[in-house]
Formats: C-alpha cells, structure tokens, sequence
C-alpha cells in the first residue's frame, strides 16, 4: 500500500483500488464527531442532574430498605441518563463516510 499527499488530497493505493479523501474532509469529519460526543456528555449531566432533583429533593428518602434497593435507587438516575445519552448520539451521530473508507482501506492492507 502506498499513500501520498498533495494539495489538500490524501491518496492511498492499494493492491484493490486507488482512492482520495480531501483532508479538510477528514479534519471536519472527525471535529464533527468530538462535538457530538461533548454534547452528549452535557446532555447526560443535564438529565442526571434533573433526575436527581426529582427524585431526591422533592420526594422524602426512604428508610428501612436492604442494600440492594438502595443500589437500584441511586444507580436508576444514572442508567437512565445514559440510555436517553445513548438513544440520542444513535440518532444524531453523522455518518462519518470518509474517516471510514480510510480505515477500512489501512485496516485492509494489514490483513
């Protein structure tokens, strides 16, 4: 496999086939990606955060329970901020078609 780079193109040959990707392609495609996954971070603080209040500051905590419910209790917040987190990066996430292609081209070639 032989890859070169000339004015603002990435080439790479393989044994199967010749391809470019434009590099400012590539850039915007991975930045693309950084910033949905730092906005899924804050959307999973925010629902954390909400859930939280709900459910420990306007309900009174409850007494005499076993450990395990407490585990459920505390640990309920935070799987349901992540599932929502999770639902809405699989909906939101762009198809990052140029990063792929290059991966699946070196990924090949080492095979």
């Amino acid at each position: 496999m032989k890859w070169y780079y000339t004015e603002g193109k990435l080439t790479v040959s393989s044994e199967e086939q010749d391809r470019s990707f434009l590099l400012d392609d590539l850039v915007l495609e991975t930045a693309t990606r950084t910033l949905l996954v730092r906005r899924m971070q804050i959307v999973f603080a925010v629902v954390l955060f909400v859930l939280c209040y709900l459910q420990f500051v306007i309900t009174t905590f409850p007494h005499n329970h076993s450990v395990y419910y407490y585990i459920g209790y505390f640990g309920t917040p935070v799987f349901i901020s992540a599932a929502i987190s999770l639902i809405i990066f699989g909906l939101l996430k762009n198809k990052r078609l140029e990063v792929k292609a290059l991966s699946k081209i070196f990924k090949k070639s080492q095979d």
